[in-house]
């Protein structure tokens, strides 16, 4: 005979309670996303990295901002360069047609200097002759008293010589280097006086610095080797133009 229980028949024991269950539902949820982990890793990366990415556009686009400012900034300062480009290139022409003019009139004044030479000697030689056949009638004069007269022809004076020196834009820029000529070549322009030259009119005038006077050319010449052997310019040249 067998002995029940005083508390009645013993209930059945429940595998599945709710606890269960959730862990179970954590444990598939945690597996998943391992598991989508291991398989696109590369969204994941893209996902995490989306809040910085939108920081580094701003970034990006606040430097291409000021990138187009500076070049905004910069086309102003690239056209006052082409114009004064433009400027330099006027005078220096107006420079090299002077140079070009004053060369012209010194192989003028060298061709003026060798035919007066020329004229002198042929005019020597022929001379020569008659004074030697006038030289017994002039003593003979003498004897007698009488004095015989001879009118010279005066001779026509050689146009002056000079140098040019320096040219610039202004009056101020050739007392400036004068001052510089007479710092580094005292001896050279001592004697020299200097005289300004205007070429060109408006936008496109020059001054030129000329000192003289020079008795011939080849003083001039000599001079402008002394100031060009210092690195400085120098140019023969008709001593003309205007005081200071």
């Amino acid at each position: 005979m067998s002995v029940q229980s005083s508390f009645g028949p013993e209930a059945p024991r429940r595998t599945f309670t709710p606890y269960v269950l959730l862990y179970v539902l954590a444990a598939v949820l945690a597996g998943g996303y391992l598991v989508f982990i291991g398989m696109k890793p590369d969204l994941v990366a893209a996902w995490k990295a989306g809040a910085p990415a939108g920081g580094d556009n701003a970034a990006i686009a606040e430097t291409q901002r000021h990138v187009e400012r500076a070049l905004a900034d910069i086309e102003p300062v690239k056209e006052s360069l082409g114009q004064m480009q433009m400027e330099v290139a006027t005078i220096k022409a107006s420079v090299d047609e002077g140079a070009q003019r004053d060369r012209a009139i010194m192989e003028k004044m060298e061709a003026i200097e060798r035919t007066a030479v020329e004229a002198h000697e042929r005019a020597t030689a022929v001379t020569a002759p008659k004074v030697a056949a006038a030289e017994p009638a002039k003593q003979k004069s003498i004897e007698t008293g009488s004095i015989d007269k001879k009118a010279e022809a005066p001779k026509a004076a050689p146009p002056p010589v000079g140098v040019l020196l320096a040219t610039g834009p202004s009056l101020d820029s050739l007392r400036l280097s004068w001052t510089i000529l007479n710092d580094r070549q005292p001896e050279a322009v001592r004697s020299l006086n200097a005289r300004y030259v205007v070429s060109g009119s408006g936008a496109k005038r020059t001054y030129g610095l000329v000192a003289g006077p020079l008795n011939t050319v080849a003083d001039a010449k000599a001079i402008c080797k002394d100031i060009t052997a210092q690195g400085m310019a120098c140019e023969v040249s008709q001593f003309r133009g205007n005081t200071f």
